[in-house]
């Protein structure tokens, strides 16, 4: 079985990362959560998110024991030719970047197209006409505003900090370790940079010493994937009885194309809701996400983390402003029809969905699990979703979110005690 751990960005807050804890996703195209959830994929060797949806590659050893690729319709045309050509090496990695840029290798081949300038030519400096003058290349990443990593096999680096203070924090995590006593950038096991969002990233070093950011809606997905790098991690307190079961993941069948569709306009609408609120929030610059940075046991370093930033904002849309209105869900999800749910649904200032319809519509997300439910759970915190209200409307905004709040923490504890259909 491949022990290889990977993280890798996508869009709208999406995710892939595989550790010793497992494989974990958020977000992901319906075409890729269908391959992941099926009995294709015995194995995942590697993954890689491009800038759109339905940009992805995977290498993996399907259920008859050969290694194979699939990718999505949408990575860049000259890279799908490669792709049909190629030898399916389980030791390949990819990169997939914005404008259709890209780089993939493996022992026997490299290419890689429309690349940002600096580092198109880090690269070539690195070529002579007899091979590799500092070895072909372990780590290529490269985001937006012009930050990039390489790294080649024999330890040669080059990076850019990007454009203006587009990657504060990634430049100072470079900056800090480069200053380091004794630190050896060959030290380095594993940097993956955002490929469209500006100082979202991960690094992670051999002693265990790691540093990131991300939106906090990911925040414990990066942490748990760098925890869990090399080996599996021990908790860090002992579970009380009530909670030391493993929380069950249910197996939900593929929704139906129809509910599916209703949830992701609903989900598209509420995320461009809050992306809008958020920065609002944070006036016209958009801030960076929070920073998260661990040393290992053996550093004399604490734990540290930079003060709270609001979210970075995902939408291109028009002029960002507070909530003034809920985001109610579909009303032709809203059919439960039992006595007591239909009451609670006729508070005129409630949120119009019971229990049971926030179920429906969150199951057609393909996610449905405890710890998804847990992430979800979080952007309806009333003082955080109040946090993104006009003040005239902040209290009654308050209110509706912990409706949605409680009736999420209902559909969690039915998971952990293995109730309601699980």
């Amino acid at each position: 079985m491949s022990s290889t751990s990977f993280f890798s960005f996508g869009t709208n807050d999406s995710f892939i990362s595989k550790s010793f804890q497992g494989l974990r996703h958020r977000n992901l195209s319906s075409s890729l959560q269908t391959l992941l959830r099926g009995s294709t994929v015995a194995d995942l060797h590697w993954a890689t998110l491009g800038p759109n949806p339905d940009s992805w590659l995977l290498s993996f050893k399907d259920s008859t024991g050969t290694n194979t690729l699939r990718w999505g319709p949408s990575i860049p045309p000259r890279l799908q030719t490669i792709l049909a050509k190629t030898w399916h090496s389980p030791h390949l990695r990819a990169f997939l970047g914005p404008d259709d840029s890209f780089i993939i290798w493996h022992p026997e081949l490299i290419r890689w197209a429309n690349l940002p300038h600096s580092l198109e030519d880090a690269l070539q400096s690195w070529l002579t006409p007899s091979g590799w003058r500092v070895g072909p290349p372990r780590t290529v990443t490269w985001g937006p505003e012009g930050a990039f990593f390489a790294m080649s096999e024999y330890g040669n680096v080059v990076y850019r900090l990007g454009d203006e203070d587009a990657w504060e924090i990634y430049k100072e995590t470079i900056e800090e370790w480069k200053a380091e006593k004794g630190f050896l950038w060959s030290d380095l096991t594993f940097i993956t940079l955002d490929p469209t969002i500006p100082d979202q990233f991960i690094a992670i070093r051999r002693d265990g010493t790691w540093a990131g950011s991300i939106d906090d809606i990911n925040e414990d997905a990066l942490e748990t994937f760098a925890l869990n790098f090399f080996a599996r991690a021990k908790p860090k307190h002992k579970a009380q009885p009530s909670t030391s079961v493993p929380i069950p993941t249910p197996s939900d069948p593929i929704p139906d194309a129809a509910t599916q569709a209703l949830y992701e306009k609903w989900s598209l609408q509420t995320a461009t809701m809050f992306a809008s609120a958020s920065a609002s929030i944070g006036g016209s610059k958009p801030k960076t996400p929070r920073k998260l940075q661990v040393r290992s046991q053996s550093s004399t370093s604490a734990t540290s983390q930079s003060p709270s930033r609001p979210s970075v904002s995902r939408t291109t849309s028009s002029t960002p402003k507070l909530l003034t209105s809920f985001p109610y869900l579909p009303a032709i999800i809203t059919t439960c029809s039992l006595s007591s749910c239909t009451l609670f649904k006729s508070d005129e200032y409630g949120i119009h969905a019971c229990q049971h319809d926030v179920e429906r519509l969150l199951r057609a997300s393909g996610l449905y699990s405890y710890e998804w439910l847990r992430q979800e759970r979080l952007r309806w915190h009333p003082d955080r979703f109040g946090r993104l209200c006009e003040e005239s409307w902040r209290e009654a905004g308050k209110k509706m979110a912990g409706e949605m709040f409680k009736l999420i923490h209902g559909l969690m504890e039915e998971l952990k005690s293995g109730e309601g259909g699980v």
